[in-house]
């Protein structure tokens, strides 16, 4: 699935044709990998919902993923892993 989302930024970035630093290039790719995925996967999150969820919980719900994200990267980073 990585390789399909890959495939779709590199398509992306070619139809906006920037020349410019690879570490730009990079980052930019990047970008459009999340922007991508963000595409797909907020539609899918919301079919997939039961219907008694509240919009609380759904904002409790993505709050808590974010701090379970964050806390993990910070633990890689500490260990020099990442």
């Amino acid at each position: 699935m990585g390789h399909l989302f890959a495939a779709i930024a590199k398509y992306i970035q070619g139809l906006f044709n920037r020349s410019g630093d690879s570490k730009q290039n990079e980052s930019s790719s990047i970008i459009i990998q999340l922007l991508v995925i963000s595409v797909f996967a907020i539609p899918y999150a919301f079919v997939h919902l039961p219907p008694d969820v509240t919009l609380v919980q759904i904002i409790s719900a993505f709050i808590a993923f974010l701090l379970i994200v964050v806390f993990a990267i910070r633990v890689l980073k500490y260990f020099k892993i990442l």
